[in-house]
């Protein structure tokens, strides 16, 4: 009689653990996703400011008077594009090289700018050197926003996001 006793005790435990172990595993790997998004949030960040601070140091058409709107940005762009393939499981969407108009420093609707797709083709173009003052006390504002698609590594369904990410610098003051 009392090996019964032991045996209902394993049954108990064998079925809490099969209870409890879907849930553990969710956990784990939700908590990896959420890593895993992260790190390529911090890298989408420092593409960001690579970006704006290299358009912030071209600066507009005073300092550049032989270059096109076009030429720099391909280079901002090709700085952006570099950071952002160490982002691991996210595609790049858009990088917008704009003017941000509003407090917040982030890109909205009416505001100046370039979009260019995840290969660097421009796809847009509002936002010309000769709209980059570098004359103080009215330095123009230059903002750099990467949108992109995070596809988890655990391939969890619902867990897929869409995201964006920006950096702003003040062009490169020239003294007149």
């Amino acid at each position: 009689m009392p090996r019964t006793h032991g045996r209902s005790q394993l049954a108990q435990s064998i079925v809490e653990f099969a209870v409890s172990a879907p849930v553990l595993i969710l956990l784990l790997l939700g908590g990896f996703d959420t890593a895993v998004m992260i790190s390529d949030k911090v890298v989408a960040g420092a593409a960001c400011r690579q970006g704006a601070r290299l358009a912030a140091e071209i600066g507009g058409q005073i300092t550049n008077p032989t270059l096109t709107t076009s030429q720099v940005d391909a280079d901002v762009v090709k700085n952006v594009l570099a950071v952002t393939t160490a982002m691991n499981y996210s595609t790049l969407t858009r990088i917008y090289i704009y003017q941000p108009l509003q407090p917040d420093g982030d890109y909205h609707a009416g505001d100046p700018y370039d979009l260019f797709d995840a290969t660097g083709k421009n796809l847009h173009q509002g936002f010309p050197l000769t709209s980059r003052n570098q004359t103080p006390p009215t330095e123009t504002a230059i903002g750099v926003r990467v949108e992109w698609n995070y596809n988890p590594p655990s391939g969890l369904p619902g867990f897929a996001l869409g995201l964006s990410e920006h950096a702003v610098f003040m062009a490169s003051p020239v003294l007149v």
